[in-house]
């Protein structure tokens, strides 16, 4: 990570949610708006309650440091400390053993380091939001919606009358305890298509990852994990529907008109390695991925930049802001 310069990735986020009932296992409608979470993240952050250790072995923590609400987005910053790694070694170029230098850390005192997290207030056809995560090694995406989705659940407690619902049976009187889940979904890079397109397919399958499927009963089909329909890659299958992103394509339709919400495909690439990425259905981005997620860099952002910050950085959000004007 340079002084003046952040790599800023490209997400849709979306909000369902889910309760802890045991007669119900599929997802339900978010019961907040993402304005709605935020405000009660504002809230349990004043509260001293935004914060998470990972287990009561570890000191790795992460903090909702500071929120902002803007006119269209809202910005957060999560700061995460690590007590367990390594001791940095400074150096001036050209120097020697006696100009070395190491920061030594303690049991409680550890590196930390920032990611701001950008989310537009409104959402798209497929009810996702636009979301833009400041790329750090020590927080990748993947840990920070993680901590984010511990602050939904600590929410959900906070302010548990709000997240309190009529049973979906319609039974008078019977309420079920319900939380938001946040799910992302990386925007393909230009790099990804070009690989996938000058490479051979290899697999490509239609899998509801036991999520949603159609026709689905949680007591007649208890045992169901998942499920998944193959589709044809052959040579002369992806020549028909015009090289292979375009089959990819004809794939996405399918799994919409079967409601399956992912297609995982495979491919090989052209120094003959394998690779796999998975699909959303409803918009064809990204699931759970992080290589091929569409990045962009900004820069000139000062050479006193610092690995972590008390509060928002006014010139990264503002180049934040800029990537999608």
């Amino acid at each position: 990570m340079k002084k003046d310069e952040r790599i800023i990735q490209f997400f849709d986020l979306q909000l369902y949610g889910r309760t802890r009932a045991r007669d119900i296992r599929h997802n339900l409608a978010s019961p907040r708006s993402l304005d709605q979470l935020m405000q009660d993240f504002w809230a349990i952050r004043e509260a001293n309650k935004a914060r998470k250790k990972v287990d009561a072995r570890s000191k790795l923590e992460f903090r909702l440091e500071h929120m902002e609400e803007l006119d269209d987005a809202w910005m957060l910053l999560v700061n995460v400390v690590d007590t367990e790694a390594a001791h940095p070694v400074t150096n001036k170029v050209g120097g020697t053993d006696s100009d070395r230098e190491v920061i030594e850390l303690g049991e409680d005192r550890g590196l930390e380091s920032s990611s701001h997290i950008l989310i537009y207030k409104a959402a798209d056809a497929a009810a996702k939001h636009v979301t833009l995560i400041e790329k750090n090694p020590s927080l990748p995406f993947a840990k920070a919606l993680a901590f984010l989705n511990h602050l939904s659940r600590v929410a959900a407690k906070h302010f548990s009358d709000d997240y309190r619902q009529p049973h979906p049976s319609g039974v008078s009187n019977k309420t079920i305890n319900t939380y938001c889940v946040l799910s992302i979904y990386g925007h393909p890079s230009d790099e990804f298509r070009e690989e996938v397109e000058s490479g051979v397919l290899t697999d490509i399958r239609l899998t509801s990852d036991a999520n949603i499927v159609r026709g689905y009963d949680s007591e007649r089909h208890a045992e169901l994990i998942g499920t998944e329909v193959r589709m044809k890659v052959g040579r002369i299958d992806v020549a028909l529907s015009g090289g292979n992103w375009s089959h990819i394509q004809k794939a996405l339709q399918h799994a919409n008109d079967l409601e399956s919400p992912f297609v995982r495909i495979q491919f090989t690439g052209e120094t003959g390695s394998s690779h796999t990425a998975t699909l959303s259905t409803d918009t064809g981005l990204l699931y759970q991925a992080d290589k091929y997620i569409k990045k962009r860099k900004i820069n000139d952002l000062g050479n006193n930049l610092k690995t972590a910050f008390p509060v928002i950085h006014g010139g990264i959000k503002q180049k934040m802001l800029e990537l999608l004007e």
